[in-house]
């Protein structure tokens, strides 16, 4: 997998996005609610921003959980933490 500065999961819908957050935190693993990069994606306005060295391991999850998700991205886009995360 290439390296980038961020890695974001993409969904279809909010729905989608609040079972992984769920599912990840409850495994204490890093996920940050985040607007959706436009860079990457259209369809819906909430991903999830994780750490890159936890992709293999969430597609693990979510396979294994059911959870659906579009698509995991990486992206080496300016981060400005006022701006790409919710409260």
């Amino acid at each position: 997998m290439a390296e980038y500065l961020h890695y974001y999961i993409l969904f279809q819908n909010h729905t989608d996005a609040t079972a992984m957050y769920r599912s990840l935190k409850g495994k204490k693993m890093y996920a940050q609610i985040s607007p959706t990069p436009r860079e990457l994606s259209v369809c819906c306005g909430v991903s999830l921003l994780v750490h890159g060295e936890d992709v293999d391991t969430i597609k693990e999850i979510a396979e294994n959980e059911k959870l659906a998700y579009l698509s995991i991205s990486g992206l080496n886009n300016t981060f400005d933490n006022t701006r790409h995360k919710y409260g």
